[in-house]
């Protein structure tokens, strides 16, 4: 008996992918490849998030913004 597997992922609104196979092993191979992009990725978000919010600053302050004269 033949099997489809379809796993979907959605990570945000704008995000998601999509990977078929007809069993485990192919899936498992298919999501080999993202492991690269899932470093790429958290790389770039916590680089975003670090500068967004300075170390020591509370995540529910707002950033600091000079004041022009």
């Amino acid at each position: 008996m033949a099997a489809n597997i379809v796993l979907r992922i959605r990570l945000g609104p704008l995000v998601s992918f999509e990977v078929e196979g007809d069993n485990c092993k192919e899936i498992t191979e298919a999501l080999e490849g993202y492991e690269k992009l899932n470093k790429r990725l958290d790389a770039m978000c916590s680089d975003l998030a670090e500068r967004v919010y300075p170390e020591g600053m509370e995540a529910d302050e707002p950033p600091h913004r000079e004041e022009q004269s």
